[in-house]
Formats: structure tokens, sequence, C-alpha cells
């Protein structure tokens, strides 16, 4: 029932009164009398078209030629009878002129009421200007009659009556008058009575009006004052819900939410309306009908009214859906996303048949990511990715599920969705935009900072504008500084800032100030990152990177010998990430603290014992701290004469890490075990230790070996210490027994790749390094490729060693395999492994004599622009001049080694072999020189030698033996070319200077 229709039935209905539909015996013509008692036995039995026809046929028949003369006033009924029965047909424009005649023609002679229906015929008149949207007729009609009727004999239902008034101002736009009539029939509700069907006829018809002149504050103001009268039974209210809810969708279009709000409450739910009808029919008993109150109870529409609700129930468009749907719509509206998740919620719990399942999963997904119930929506994303993989919503429940995983921190989820996902999206789009944000934010939180970075920076350049534009400019910047690009990250980070620097909006300023603090002190500028730290510690005391920027302060200040003021920010770091409850920080700072004061020498060595006992006590359950804490602390524990307490903490450490798989940290920790235990007991007693060490079952083959290995590096020290041959005799026994021990006790296959390599590293360095083979072997015969490539540089350096031309052959195989595949990779590690076997290919092919190839490589690593090498780029660079020496291209190799002693002067172990080869090249062409201000190549040899000697001369004192005797190698070539004749030496040259500069001063 729309408004509109409901408007006509109450037109129609409103004012029922009851009539004595008979005829005077007097009438002239009996078949008048027969015509009217047709009509009235066929209204009685509600045949209004059977009605109407009569009524219309004695009208024609008899109302012609005087009517009023021939019939008397009496014969209006008969027009009285037409028009109600035009009225029940909806006939309104032929009921007004029935109603009319009524009144008009057949008036009632003085002090006679032969028309007993005159008066009343203006009521129903107004009634049929109603029906027919004649408002200003229907009121004044009505008042018409107000001002005529016979008070005693005119009866009316003065409740609807009202109401009616109420509708025409209403519908004429005049609230106020209409609100007058509406709450007089409401006041006088059980006076009257006013049914209370009309009364909600009456009040949507008062919202209408106000949407349509948008005043809401009339409809609130009413509601304030009369909203218990509008409460009625469910069984009645059900009548009108779609009513409501049309009229409430009317409101939110106009934005009167409130409005809408209140609609939408007074709409029952099936479920309540169902009850509610069922008792009403269980109350009628075997009747057909009883009236209730202001109500008629019928049998027949409580049973249809039922039939419907239950339909409606079951159906895809029942009430409660669509109030509960619209209900979530404007909680949302207006901010209330918690309001509008939970009307989602009821929608997807109770009403899943419902038609629009599919928009109110998609928002139910969404709307509980907003308010942080991130498991709900990861939940509600997949059933709706289930239920309607077809949906055009499909990339917009991919996105909420990314946005949430993301912001729940479940990176390797993003990672798992998002990487298959990001080439297929249509680029420029939000989807697109949501994917690459979060694949780059996740691999950018995980630590995988190579992958992280082209996605990053591909969004930024990409969206500028999007929701994540800020994110991921940040997230750009500091990546670059975890991949310590100190400069990138630098340049990025300031530009972030100045792109986003109120501190209020910009969430990441403090993460930024202390990712660029870090940068500065990486690239050795303490004064700028202290500044950095105390902006931080200023503007942002409560950020949640406080603690961390305290800790960068005490290392800053610890490397600049500030070691009292290093200790203070070591205690604020550790006071503020005890108020944030960041335990990993906290451990840090007491590390800092003890690595601090307890190196030797440090008069306040024993400060450090308290620190570490805190340590243990509130922060060690995994820490990563545990095994550098354990190494760090011992110097100050056997200063106060607890060595054996370090001893055990570290047998504690070396037991927990041997039993993790991978016993990752262990070799270093059996390493400074056995530098501290050797303080206190001699090399046969830790050997009989180590073969019973506490906590390592047998079990544990990786730290049993690395023991092994430890013992042989003990017993090679003596053997290097002993003063006699005896002495070195039996400690070279002993290290072949435990090389023995490590074939026959340990099987290769029982060791990880992690062990097998570290064993291996170590035999390799050993004076028998081809012992080392087995382990690297093993390693690489696995289909676990964990330390493949640091297996294959470990055996390219073993055949490397060799110097035999099949060795080298073997070396150069595994040096170019670890080179591609660490290529196909891309990873940063991978980079490194890269970079250094291509060095070890560079070098043995030199040592092989194939030049040309060694050219080659070279040129290739030293392309830093394609390579992005530069470790070994003094050694590559002194071998690339070297194979143009061993060429005869002289000019080349003269050029190449100016370039590499120029660039590494300071580093004597190249720069000295580069002078010495491009001082001899020059000597032996010996092109002398017409141009006076141009050196022969001789005289330049010898002053390009002399100078590099007088520049270098100051660092002498601390040149390695090594370094010293090649430099001295210069020294005394620049000799042997100054004893020449034709060379003029530097103190010639200087004589001369001098003489000049004299004869300029005359």
């Amino acid at each position: 029932m729309n408004p509109r229709s409901s408007l006509k039935f109450l037109a129609g209905a409103l004012c029922a009164i009851p009539l004595a539909l008979s005829l005077p015996a007097s009438a002239q013509d009996e078949d008048l009398a027969t015509l009217a008692d047709n009509a009235f036995k066929a209204m009685q039995q509600e045949k209004w078209e059977q009605a109407l026809a009569i009524t219309t046929q004695a009208v024609e028949k008899f109302g012609i030629n005087q009517p009023l003369i021939v019939h008397g006033a009496k014969f209006g009924k008969i027009h009285y009878w037409k028009g109600l029965c035009e009225m029940k047909l909806k006939k309104w424009p032929e009921a007004v002129a029935s109603f009319e005649a009524c009144y008009k023609d057949f008036p009632n002679p003085a002090g006679n009421r032969e028309n007993t229906f005159n008066k009343m015929a203006l009521l129903k008149w107004g009634e049929a200007a109603m029906g027919a949207e004649d408002w200003e007729l229907a009121l004044k009609q009505f008042q018409k009659f107000l001002e005529e009727r016979d008070k005693e004999a005119d009866k009316y239902p003065q409740g609807p009556f009202h109401i009616g008034m109420a509708i025409c101002h209403f519908r004429l736009g005049r609230i106020p008058e209409g609100v007058e009539h509406l709450e007089i029939a409401i006041k006088n509700k059980n006076v009257f009575p006013t049914p209370d069907t009309a009364i909600i006829t009456g009040f949507q018809e008062l919202v209408i009006a106000c949407i349509a002149k948008r005043n809401e504050q009339a409809v609130i103001d009413f509601l304030a004052k009369n909203r218990g009268e509008l409460i009625i039974d469910p069984y009645l209210m059900q009548q009108y819900s779609r009513v409501f809810l049309k009229v409430a969708g009317d409101a939110v279009a106009a934005d009167m939410d409130r409005t809408a709000f209140a609609l939408y409450q007074f709409v029952p739910t099936t479920e309540s309306a169902i009850d509610d009808t069922r008792a009403r029919l269980k109350s009628l008993g075997p009747l057909k009908g009883v009236l209730d109150g202001n109500n008629n109870l019928v049998r027949a529409k409580l049973e249809a009214d039922l039939t419907a609700l239950d339909a409606e129930r079951r159906g895809k468009t029942s009430a409660e859906m669509v109030r509960l749907a619209a209900t979530a719509y404007l909680h949302e509206k207006n901010g209330n996303v918690l309001g509008a998740y939970n009307a989602y919620l009821l929608l997807e719990t109770f009403y899943q048949t419902s038609e629009k399942r599919e928009d109110n999963l998609f928002n139910l997904a969404r709307t509980s990511s907003i308010v942080g119930k991130a498991a709900d929506s990861q939940r509600y994303a997949e059933s709706f990715l289930k239920l309607f993989p077809d949906s055009k919503r499909v990339p917009d429940v991919r996105r909420v599920m990314l946005s949430v995983l993301f912001f729940d921190r479940r990176y390797d989820e993003c990672i798992e969705i998002a990487a298959p996902l990001v080439d297929k999206l249509q680029p420029n789009t939000q989807e697109h935009d949501t994917c690459l944000f979060v694949l780059g934010g996740s691999y950018f939180y995980s630590g995988r900072h190579e992958k992280a970075q082209p996605l990053l920076e591909q969004h930024v350049e990409t969206y500028p504008k999007s929701p994540y534009a800020m994110s991921a400019a940040y997230f750009r910047g500091s990546n670059l500084s975890r991949m310590q690009n100190w400069s990138k990250a630098s340049t990025l980070l300031d530009a972030f800032l100045k792109a986003y620097p109120d501190a209020s909006q910009n969430i990441y300023m403090p993460f930024a100030l202390y990712d660029l603090a870090n940068c500065d002190s990486s690239e050795d500028k303490p004064e700028p990152a202290l500044e950095r730290i105390a902006t931080i510690v200023k503007d942002f005391p409560k950020s949640n990177v406080l603690d961390q920027a305290y800790l960068l302060r005490g290392g800053i200040e610890y490397s600049l010998e500030n070691a009292d003021r290093a200790e203070q920010a070591y205690l604020k770091a550790l006071e503020a990430a005890e108020e944030r409850g960041h335990k990993t920080t906290a451990a840090d700072a007491l590390y800092s603290i003890v690595l601090m004061l307890a190196q030797p020498g440090n008069a306040r060595i024993k400060d450090a014992v308290p620190y570490a006992d805190r340590y243990w006590k509130d922060y060690s359950e995994g820490s990563p701290f545990n095994t550098r804490l354990a190494v760090a602390q011992f110097p100050a524990l056997e200063a106060v004469d607890r060595a054996e307490d370090g001893l055990s903490r570290l047998q504690e450490v070396i037991a927990a890490t041997a039993a993790m798989p991978e016993a990752v940290g262990l070799e270093p920790l059996i390493n400074s075990y056995t530098e501290f235990y050797l303080t206190k007991h001699t090399p046969q007693e830790i050997k009989e230790h180590y073969y019973n060490f506490p906590g390592i079952r047998s079990s544990d083959s990786a730290a049993r070996a690395l023991l092994r290995v430890a013992l042989i590096r003990v017993f090679e020290d003596q053997v290097k210490k002993a003063a006699d041959e005896p002495a070195k005799v039996t400690a070279r026994a002993v290290i072949k027994q435990l090389f023995q021990e490590l074939k026959t006790d340990f099987v290769l296959k029982d060791l990880s790749n992690t062990i097998l390599v570290k064993v291996g590293d170590y035999l390799r360095n050993t004076a028998t390094p081809r012992e080392a083979l087995p382990y690297y072997d093993e390693a690489l015969g696995r289909e676990d490729k964990a330390k493949r490539s640091n297996a294959l540089l470990g055996r390219g350096e073993v055949y490397a060693s060799s110097g035999t031309p099949a060795d080298i052959d073997k070396a150069l195989v595994d040096f170019e395999t670890v080179y591609k595949e660490a290529e196909q990779s891309g990873e940063k590690a991978d980079k490194a492994d890269k970079e250094a076997s291509l060095h070890r290919i560079i070098e043995l092919l030199f040592a092989k004599k194939e030049y040309a190839k060694a050219a080659d490589q070279a040129r290739i690593y030293l392309d830093r622009e394609k390579s992005g090498f530069s470790k070994y780029s003094a050694e590559v660079g002194l071998i690339l001049a070297k194979t143009f020496e061993e060429r005869k291209m002289t000019d080349d190799a003269i050029q190449m080694y100016i370039k590499v002693w120029s660039t590494h002067q300071g580093n004597i172990k190249i720069s000295a072999p580069a002078m010495k080869g491009w001082m001899q090249l020059l000597w032996s062409r010996n092109k002398p020189s017409a141009d006076p201000k141009v050196l022969s190549d001789r005289q330049g040899a010898y002053e390009g030698g002399a100078r590099y000697i007088e520049m270098t001369t100051p660092i002498k004192g601390k040149m390695s033996e090594s370094d010293l005797l090649l430099w001295q190698e210069v020294e005394k070539l620049v000799k042997n070319y100054e004893a020449d004749p034709n060379i003029k030496s530097m103190a010639e040259i200087k004589a001369e200077k001098d003489a000049k500069k004299k004869i300029r001063l005359r």
C-alpha cells in the first residue's frame, strides 16, 4: 500500500455513517421504492457495482422533470446512495457530483428533514474531493459541514474527520494547521474515537509534507510530543510497513536522517507481527470478527495477513531486511560505522535469503574491517568470494581482504594473495592501487627489502593521490635505509617530511626522523643525527620510536667516546622501552650498557654486572641478545670473581643454541667460550670438557662437530706456541686425531648445510684445506639448497688455493655457477656473492694468463652503473692494468695504472704496485718531450714516484709489514731513477723554483 492509495482508502471509508436506506411509503411511483429497496439490499451485501447501477437507473428514470417537486427532498437520498457507491468504486469526480446534487438540489423545507442526508452530503462531498485530490474543495466542504450540520441529528466520527482535515492541510503544504488537526485526533483518540490506522495514515502524510518542504524539525517536534500515541500493535502496524519504508527512503534522499531513523523504528519485525497476529486470531475463538477498542478484528483479514507475513519471512524482501539495510546505511552515513556493522551482522545472521545478500555480505566484510574486526572481515570476505565468485564486487572484496590482513600485520598472507594478483589487475584502478601498496608494504615490514623497493617506487610514482600515498612515500625512503643505501634514503626521507610537514597528520614523522638519524649516523654525520634525535625527544615524547631513538643516541655518543652520555641514553632507552612494553629494545639497551661497561681495562667494569643480572632475570626469555650478552658479560663477571657463573651461562646458551634446527650463531659462541675457558684451564682440560659438554645431547651433531673444530683451533695454536719439537709433535697428533674423529664420529648426512659449510670453511683455512671438500660436496649434493652459494664459494677457494691448472678450472666453474645463480636471484645477499665470485673469476683468469678474458670480466665489474659493484674495485682495477701490461698494451696500461694509484693512494697494497708498474712502463717507453711544459716519460716517472713517496710518508708508521715492503719497492725505484744523470732530482727542481722566486722578488 503506497501513500496515495492509502489516502484514497481513508477518504472513502474515513467517516462511515450508519444509513437508513429506505424511501417513505408515500412515494408516487412504486417502481422507485422497488429500486430503492434493491439498491439498499445490494449495498448491504457490498455489491457496489450493482447498487451503483440501480441508483443510476433511479436517477435517470425519476430524477428528471423536477424531482424535488415530484418526489420531494427525500429524493436527495438516492443521489447520496449513488455517491456512496461511487466512492466505494473510487469514482471520485462522479461522487462529488452526486453529493453536490444531494446538498444543492434537494434542500429540506423549513422544519422538515425529508432529506436526512442533506448536510451529511457536505461531509461526503469533502471526502470525495479528497479522493479526487482537490484539497481546497475538501477543506471548504468540511468547514461548511461544521457550520451547517444539525448538532443533534448529524452525527459523525470526529477522529477520522480531523485526520481528513489534517491530510488536506498537509497536502497543501500547511504543516502547522495539519499538525493541529492531527493532534486533536490523537489527544481525543479514545473519546471520538480515532482508529489507530487513521492516526498512522495522518502521521505518514505529515512526514511526506515535511520531506517536500525539507522541514525535518517539524517531524522531530511532533514525535517528541506524540511518539507514544503512534506506537500501535504490530498486527496493525505491519500493514503500513512498506509505506514507512518508502517514506523513510524519501527522507534519506532528502538528507533528513533523523526522520528516517525515526520512521524505521516504527517498522515492526516480521516475527513480532506474526506473533501478534496469531494472538489476535486466537482471541477471536469461533467468531468471524469483534471490536477491539477502536479497531475491528476480522478473522479473514487476520488470516490473510498471517499468510502474507509468513511468506514474507521466507522470502527475499521482508520489511525487516529493508529496514536493517537502510539503518546500516544511515549509521555509516552519520559516522557510526559500528552501528552499520551490527546491522549488517544481523542481516547476514538471520536473513541469508535476502535478495540483497550480496550487498549485505560485502558491506559486512567492509565495515568489519573499518571497525577493526579483522578476523570477522577476513571470514566474511572469504565467504563472499565463495558465494559470489562472479560478482562485480570481487575486486573490492579482495581489496578489503588485503587491507584487513595488512593492517592486522599478517604480511605473509598478504604476500600470498597479492603477489600473483598484482600483475593481473588493471593499472590505475583502486584494486591495483591497494594491491601494489599492500604487497610492497608487506615485503617492507617482513624484511624483504629488495623485493619491496621497486613496488614502493612504482606506487609512489603511479598513485600520488592514493589514500596510501603518505604511507608508501615513507616506506620507500625507510626501506632504502634498511638496505643501507643511506644517501638515497636520506634524500627521499627529507622529501617525505617536506611533502607532509604537519605532525598532526603525518603519523610517520618521528619514524622518518629516526630513519634519517640512522642514515646520518651510518654516514659518519653524528651531529645532524643527534639533532634529529633531539627533535624526536622534544616533539614526540609519546612516540613508539622514542626508545629506539635513545638507543641510537647511545650508540652515537659511545662512538664519539662520550661514555657518560652514552650510558644515560641507554638508560633512557631502557626506561622508554619498559614503559611501552618493548622487551626487545629493553634487552638491547641492557646489552649495550653491559657491552660498554664490561670492556677489559674499564675502571667501571664491575658496574656491568647488575645490568647483566637484570637482563637474565627480566628479558632473556626469547631474546635475540642472549648469545651476545653471554659473551659480553664475561669480563665483568670475571672481575667480580664470578667467572664460573659466566661460563655456566655460556654453557646454557650454547646448549640452547645447539638444540635449534640450524644452530645459528653457535660457532662464535663456542669460540668465545673456548677463549674464556682457557683463561682458567689447560688445553688438555678443555679437550676433556668438550668431549662431555654440559647440555649437549648426542643428537646435537652440529654442536659436537663445532666443539671438535674449536679444539683443532686450540691445538693448532699450541703448535705455533710450542717451544720445542716434541710439544709440536704432540699437538699435531691431537689435531690429526680430531680430524679423524670429524670423519668417523659424525655422519655428514646428519649435519645441516649450515654446519657443513661452517666446518668446511674452518678446515679450508687450516694447513690441509682439502679436508673441507667432503663437507662442501655433501651440502652441494642435496636437494636442500640452503647455503649453496657459500658451499660453492668455499669449494672454489679450496680448488683455487692448490694452484694446479686443473683445480683452477674447477674453481672457475664453481665461481661462475655462483655468479649465474646470483644474477638470476636478484636477492641482496646473492648480489654480494655475485660480486665476490666475479672478483675471484677475474683473479683466476689472470693467474691462468688468460689476460683478454680477465680484462673483459674486469670491465664488467668496473661498470658500476650496470654492475653496481665497488667492494673490490681497487683490486680489479689493478688486475685490469696488469692485463694491458702483459698484452703489451702499454698506453692502456699506463692510463689504467694512473687511475688506480690516484684513486686508491691511501690503500698501499693497491697503490704501491700500481705506482711501481706505471713508473716502470714509463721508463721503458722513454718517450721524450719537445714541450718544456710536458715532462718526458722518464722524468715523469721519477717525479710521480717521488711525490707518491712524499705524500704517503706520513702514514708509513701505520703500514703493515707487507704494505711497507711494497712501499719500499717504490721508494727504491725512485732512488734508482734519481741516480740517472739525465733525471732532474726533486732537490734540483726545488732549487730552480726558489731561484726564480728570488728573481721575481727583485
